[in-house]
């Protein structure tokens, strides 16, 4: 899977949810999906996700009530992030096309 992660930031400045958020709020929430992007995983408790936001432990529990809402507990001790589900299937679901495509004009010329 790519590592890349688009980023809308058009999206970004016109969400409410990100606009009230602060610089603290918002570097964790970054860090944080970003880490999820590579793993696919987060874990739940608070000292794992503080270092995996860079931050202290009470530093993290200061953003965490804004920052939570957008990770869901996916049911086996870990966090999930469905915004980033979804974008990466679109990206797995494009990858797979444009493979077929290459595939198909590559046949053609051999």
């Amino acid at each position: 899977m790519n590592k890349l992660i688009k980023l809308d930031a058009q999206s970004m400045l016109s969400d409410s949810d990100m606009i009230l958020l602060t610089p603290s709020e918002f570097g964790c929430y970054m860090r944080l999906r970003f880490h999820y992007w590579v793993k696919g995983a987060l874990p739940t408790g608070s000292l794992s996700l503080s270092k995996l936001a860079g931050c202290s432990v009470g530093q993290f529990q200061d953003v965490w009530p804004k920052v939570g809402r957008h990770f869901e507990d996916d049911g086996d001790g870990n966090l999930s992030c469905p915004s980033l589900d979804e974008a990466r299937a679109k990206a797995k679901r494009t990858s797979e096309r444009m493979s077929e495509v290459a595939l198909k004009r590559w046949r053609k010329v051999a």
